[in-house]
């Protein structure tokens, strides 16, 4: 079961990174098309899945991988219930509609922790 969950989420994290290396503007377009249940929910998700890596940390070879992702995705999902939909909405287009090169390079960096995910045992 945590091994198909870590699998998932790393062809999740792939997925969506390769769709942001290949058309920076989806950023733009998704985070122009959020919604407050949209991202509520997706707070609520990121602290979820930030505190089922922390729980998984030590029963995982990469435990270093994993206690550095499930920080860092439960401080997302926790910084953005703190400052809630209107200024969370606004950092996300102003992010997408800076630098394409930031993006694509954001999205090379989500490739790799993917790839890294699925080679976690």
């Amino acid at each position: 079961m945590i091994k198909a969950f870590i699998w998932l989420l790393g062809i999740v994290i792939i997925v969506l990174s390769l769709a942001i290396v290949a058309k920076p503007q989806l950023a733009r377009s998704l985070s122009e098309r959020l919604n407050e249940t949209g991202y509520a929910l997706s707070a609520w998700g990121r602290i979820i899945v930030g505190l089922i890596l922390l729980l998984i940390a030590d029963t995982r070879h990469w435990y270093i991988l994993f206690n550095a992702l499930g920080v860092l995705v439960l401080l997302s999902g926790a910084y953005m219930l703190q400052i809630g939909f209107e200024r969370g909405k606004e950092l996300a287009i102003k992010i997408s509609r800076g630098n394409e090169n930031f993006l694509r390079i954001s999205g090379v960096i989500g490739v790799i922790l993917g790839l890294m995910l699925l080679s976690a045992r």
